[in-house]
């Protein structure tokens, strides 16, 4: 058992509890260790500076946490009609973070997900966009997804909302 542990804490009760609204929060921690004390030459002993380690690392959210849970559900039930969901999203496409936390809130985020498995550059223009502005993309896609049918090949957005709207436009009758 350490004896010399001293764990001192800065932060205050409100804002730990403000930090588990957060999406992610750093946590950080400071070691300090004593040392043996140093014999002079001349015999005396002098207090040795302690030895002070700075730690710190980015942690998800208690929020966050739990939809990525709640996502993972989702995919798991998703994966029954979609037996190769994870061969076809586990590709070298690059989203932003801010877009999968925005997915995993999303009540249909797989559907999200499989679709920019397609559209390698809507990912791509998502990279290029502000957190906030991605997040309405990503409610947007959501929506449209909603609407339709998840496309089965490669397609740009444009092109899959152009062909959603289509068949969502009323039938003109013919007089």
């Amino acid at each position: 058992m350490a004896k010399n542990l001293r764990i001192e804490s800065t932060d205050t009760k409100a804002e730990r509890e403000m930090a588990t609204f957060a999406p992610y929060h750093t946590v950080s921690i400071t070691v300090s260790t004593a040392r043996q004390p140093v014999v002079s030459d001349d015999g005396t002993i002098e207090h040795a500076p302690e030895d002070v380690q700075n730690l710190s690392g980015v942690m998800p959210g208690r929020e966050l946490m739990e939809n990525a849970a709640e996502y993972d559900r989702r995919v798991q039930e998703f994966k029954k009609q979609q037996p190769n969901f994870s061969e076809l999203v586990n590709q070298p496409t690059e989203i932003p973070l801010a877009a999968r936390d925005q997915i995993f809130r999303m009540r249909n985020g797989p559907d999200i997900a499989l679709f920019l498995s397609f559209a390698p550059e809507v990912c791509s223009a998502l990279c290029k966009m502000d957190p906030m502005k991605l997040a309405d993309t990503i409610e947007d896609i959501s929506d449209d997804l909603g609407w339709g049918n998840i496309p089965t090949e490669r397609v740009t957005y444009s092109a899959f909302r152009d062909a959603r709207n289509r068949e969502r436009a009323p039938k003109t009758r013919k007089r």
